[in-house]
């Protein structure tokens, strides 16, 4: 663990590890360490489903973990498409099915210039 107790939440962020271990560590992580989440944290997740590293249902786990956790921030220039991002992912019940073609439009979201992130997602 690094001096400011993060290591459990980079981790998670990163999905560096077994998935449902990494939930586990960082729920019982210190609780005062935070992590902010960035586009390229993102992008690299998504791209472990899309390389075919990770399921679509696994990304579902780690999109609810990452955004029901409290002490990870949303990266303030992409807040906007992270947390569409995070909102949709972790609820496809209420937006649409999390399957490899929606990976691959949000990788291209997650990669394309800010200014063009919303005509990469359909919006």
């Amino acid at each position: 663990m690094d001096a400011n107790g993060r290591q459990p939440l980079e981790d998670l962020v990163h999905w560096d590890g077994e998935l449902s271990e990494l939930i586990e560590a960082a729920r019982h992580g210190d609780p005062t360490a935070t992590v902010t989440l960035s586009r390229d944290h993102t992008a690299a997740v998504v791209e472990k489903v899309t390389t075919g590293l990770a399921s679509p249902s696994e990304l579902i786990d780690w999109a609810q973990a990452v955004h029901f956790e409290d002490r990870v921030d949303i990266d303030e220039g992409h807040q906007d498409l992270l947390t569409q991002f995070l909102v949709e992912v972790s609820t496809p019940e209420l937006f649409e099915p999390v399957t490899l073609a929606v990976c691959q439009r949000w990788l291209h979201a997650l990669r394309a210039t800010p200014e063009s992130h919303t005509k990469a997602v359909g919006r």
